[in-house]
């Protein structure tokens, strides 16, 4: 019986030793200026920028404005700052603004969550990974850009997404009011909108075939959502708690969720959705069909032609049903165009090709 309490305190004491070596062991293998490196390439000379302690831990949190450089000295040896580590600023509420340098190509998990002071950032053209999570919970962020020249990542409305606006990857926190989720896409990232108090109203497109988890949590001012699409997404198309701490029925809440003419029993019968009972209503302007043409997709909504640019720019020209020219322009990549014009039925060209569509 000794033998057996004493193997056991031997072994408890070992796992004690080892949690204490692994609690000391330094995240950084050495400090230039204020900040803390992590060497990722002894050839290449490159570092990720980390911070002090384990889970993002410092002995004084940086603060203020904090301009990360593009290089770090350690021993005589520069080394090019290419990376951003796992919660390398997490929780550092006291940053106002962040400056990434040109030469960076990723940014880990959680690496500025919780920065609650910072209003805005940039995402530099080299940037080719962006970890969960990395700009989630910063209270005050208004807008994520990206350079025009990145091959991965564009904003939109200081909205983060991939490449070719599919995926919806980020919308910063202090978002307000009304926000029309671009027609293109066709996944929106779990945490999407994780804590954007601010948004009063939203749209979710046809396109859109994925939702993730968590994806509008604690998005608690939303009192109007018009939903696009004749079927709700369900199972593996919808990730957890989607609509968790949103005004929703179930709990009293006022959030109005509008969905196509016919659809209403359906969402009334989805997990999730329902929620929402006895607030859900049919809206005659959604779900009408979208015309795609090439590079431009069309809809109509109430006295609106809603056209977006899909592929590259169009040459685009709206006609009334007598032939008169309404409407023309040169839309860029990535356009929406958002046309008011009364009732009636409408000839939209681009190129060889043209779309009809009626607005009601």
């Amino acid at each position: 019986m000794k033998k057996k309490i004493l193997s056991g305190l031997a072994c408890l004491l070992l796992t004690s030793l080892q949690m204490n070596v692994k609690a000391q062991v330094k995240p950084y293998d050495f400090t230039d200026g204020k900040l803390f490196y992590k060497i990722t390439g002894k050839e290449t000379k490159e570092v990720y920028a980390v911070s002090e302690k384990p889970r993002g831990g410092y002995t004084v949190k940086p603060t203020g404005v904090l301009a990360i450089p593009e290089s770090a000295t350690h021993e005589g040896i520069s080394y090019t700052v290419t990376g951003i580590g796992k919660q390398a600023f997490y929780m550092c509420d006291g940053l106002t603004s962040v400056t990434l340098p040109n030469t960076l190509k990723a940014i880990g998990d959680k690496s500025f969550l919780g920065c609650h002071g910072l209003v805005s950032v940039k995402i530099p053209n080299l940037v080719e990974k962006i970890g969960n999570w990395a700009f989630m919970s910063c209270a005050q962020l208004e807008r994520i850009d990206v350079e025009e020249s990145n091959k991965k990542y564009c904003s939109k409305d200081g909205v983060l997404f991939n490449k070719d606006v599919s995926i919806l990857i980020q919308c910063p926190s202090a978002k307000k009011g009304d926000y029309n989720i671009p027609e293109s896409v066709t996944k929106i990232s779990g945490q999407a909108f994780y804590g954007c108090v601010g948004l009063t109203a939203m749209r979710i497109p046809h396109n859109v075939a994925y939702i993730g988890n968590d994806a509008f949590y604690g998005c608690v001012k939303l009192r109007t959502i018009k939903c696009e699409l004749k079927e709700p997404l369900t199972g593996a198309a919808m990730g957890t708690e989607v609509f968790e701490q949103v005004s929703t029925g179930d709990i009293g809440g006022s959030c109005k969720l509008y969905v196509p003419v016919g659809s209403k029993k359906a969402y009334e019968e989805a997990k999730q959705w329902k929620k929402f009972i006895p607030n859900i209503l049919e809206d005659e302007t959604l779900g009408v069909d979208v015309v795609s043409n090439s590079g431009i997709s069309v809809r109509s909504e109430k006295g609106k032609l809603l056209i977006a640019t899909n592929g590259n720019a169009a040459d685009i020209h709206v006609y009334n049903v007598a032939g008169m020219l309404v409407y023309s322009c040169i839309a860029a990549e990535g356009t929406d165009i958002s046309l008011p014009v009364p009732e009636g039925l409408y000839i939209i060209k681009t190129g060889n090709r043209q779309t009809k569509v009626v607005v009601r």
